[in-house]
């Protein structure tokens, strides 16, 4: 059979190619092994596919499966064309993510709503985060608030802690399982393991990977955690038990947001340049109001900014930092607006 005009619908929906991608079934990795090894130009198609099935942990019931399948097709051939990459990363890798797997991963997340997938591979964020709260996790990195960390993990995935941050990983890390535990906020760059997702569970969400580049914030006592895409595909989950919200899939360029009380992610796009200055620590400042200042040394430092007496005239501020510490961006921004600043824990008092 020519296996060239299948699309990724038609991958995940066909039985013997979900045995292949879970290896559950002798005759169907023969089977798809042999194809790949006639047909080596759909080695990219199949194994983009693969990786999808198993970051979803897809499992499709024979009597869903011609369900699904014409939904899937239907909606592929209502959907536009995109000539363009849907984002462009800064961060020294080549423009990534193309029109065909936007559509495949909006239909993902269509075919999920619908109840014709059944996401059964990984364990849910509320159980992940329960198993990750006991003694089988060991820290590797912790950060006080103005200090950053680099950490390599031992399957090689690359970690920037950022401040008032730890990161534990299970002992049996890279054996069984890829799961880290965060509080705070952290940048991933993942090394690739098609058979060992690698998943980031905080207080509030679990993040799913195969091999990809993404930021997670997730501080304590706060009431938003955020999960930013850099490059490839994440799955995000929530992790609390009294908060039923529906499992979201990112594109590059994208971020979920949730919110303690809401009952779902809120996606948005960012530009790649905001995620590539924080992860050079670098404060870009153009006429910018104390609102404005404050939210930027918060998503920097990890810091709360409180005024106290606020004046009338709002503050303005010119300038640009990178890999300064909180002080120096403190001082420079209280020289030219006539205010003090006191640090106390996790908040920096301005005083006017």
């Amino acid at each position: 059979m020519d296996y060239s005009s299948y699309q990724t619908a038609d991958f995940l929906t066909d039985d013997s190619f979900v045995q292949y991608c879970y290896n559950d079934n002798k005759a169907a990795v023969a089977k798809w092994e042999a194809i790949l090894a006639a047909q080596p130009s759909l080695s990219k198609n199949i194994g983009d596919a693969r990786e999808l099935c198993l970051l979803l942990g897809i499992k499709v019931s024979p009597a869903e499966k011609a369900v699904a399948l014409n939904r899937l097709k239907a909606a592929i051939n209502q959907a536009p064309e995109f000539e363009e990459p849907l984002y462009e990363k800064t961060i020294g890798i080549k423009k990534y993510f193309t029109g065909w797997l936007a559509i495949a991963a909006t239909l993902l997340v269509m075919a999920g709503a619908f109840g014709v997938y059944q996401f059964n591979a990984p364990p849910s964020g509320a159980k992940l985060y329960s198993a990750a709260t006991d003694v089988n996790y060991t820290t590797v990195g912790s950060t006080d608030f103005d200090h950053r960390k680099h950490i390599v993990l031992p399957d090689g995935t690359s970690v920037l802690l950022n401040g008032s941050s730890t990161l534990k990983i299970a002992k049996d890390y890279n054996a069984s399982n890829r799961h880290v535990l965060l509080v705070g906020e952290a940048f991933f760059e993942v090394t690739k393991n098609k058979h060992k997702p690698f998943v980031v569970i905080t207080g509030k969400t679990a993040t799913t990977a195969l091999g990809t580049s993404f930021k997670v914030q997730s501080y304590p006592g706060e009431a938003v955690a955020s999960v930013m895409l850099s490059t490839g595909k994440v799955k995000v989950e929530s992790t609390r038990p009294d908060q039923k919200v529906d499992d979201m899939l990112l594109i590059p360029g994208q971020q979920a947001v949730l919110t303690n009380g809401e009952t779902a992610f809120k996606q948005s796009t960012f530009y790649a340049a905001s995620l590539q200055n924080w992860i050079d620590r670098k404060l870009v400042f153009k006429s910018a109001g104390l609102d404005e200042i404050s939210a930027k040394i918060k998503a920097t430092y990890g810091i709360t900014v409180t005024p106290v007496n606020k004046p009338a005239d709002d503050v303005s501020f010119t300038g640009e930092f990178t890999n300064k510490n909180l002080t120096e961006v403190l001082y420079a921004i209280s020289f030219t607006n006539h205010f003090t600043y006191k640090q106390e824990g996790s908040t920096v008092k301005l005083n006017f």
